[in-house]
């Protein structure tokens, strides 16, 4: 007998697989992802922008240049930060609109993944989208792409010679790349 328009025996199915324990730990490993990669965007976006107008250090205090940061970034977006500093970076051609855009659906699913992870777990309607996933992980690597071309614009690699931005890797990708490899590595092989 159907209730609604569920076959109560495929439900019931798609439920127990979805509460087998490599099920919880495949969720519970991206969400951590998930929000690792959610954390580092932030990092990029609002702590590098703003350490891009420091001036040094004075008196044992670090000194940025608050008005120049002020009229060159949170004028783009007076009430919200995060969305002044995007659009900065596309400004400067680090993202594009429509990536910064998208930064909105991304945050609204971390939101969902660290606050009703639950659902996710026990509700086979629910699942991470691996797709948003996917775009944050393409969207950080275009900023930290343009984070080291400031770098080596203001000469950090010059030791190195020529360096091609494309070959050079932070350690802080290094490192999720890792975690990624190992969430990867630790789900079980497709039937």
């Amino acid at each position: 007998m159907k209730i609604g328009n569920r076959d109560p025996e495929a439900y019931r199915r798609r439920l127990e697989a979805k509460l087998e324990p490599n099920a919880i730990r495949a969720t519970l490993g991206f969400a951590g992802l998930y929000q690792m990669t959610h954390e580092m965007i932030k990092v990029a976006v609002l702590d590098e922008v703003h350490e891009f107008y420091w001036r040094g250090i004075e008196r044992g205090t670090t000194v940025y240049d608050e008005s120049r940061y002020a009229d060159d970034v949170l004028a783009k977006a007076p009430k919200d930060r995060f969305r002044a500093s995007l659009l900065w970076l596309v400004e400067g051609d680090a993202i594009t609109l429509d990536e910064a855009d998208r930064l909105d659906d991304i945050y609204a699913h971390r939101h969902e993944l660290s606050h009703e992870l639950i659902k996710y777990i026990v509700d086979p309607d629910f699942e991470p989208d691996v797709e948003l996933l996917t775009d944050a992980l393409a969207i950080l690597r275009a900023i930290r792409r343009f984070w080291t071309s400031v770098e080596k614009d203001i000469g950090s690699f010059e030791e190195f010679g020529d360096v091609d931005l494309d070959e050079v890797t932070p350690l802080s990708l290094a490192v999720l790349q890792m975690c990624i490899d190992a969430y990867l590595a630790g789900l079980p092989a497709s039937e």
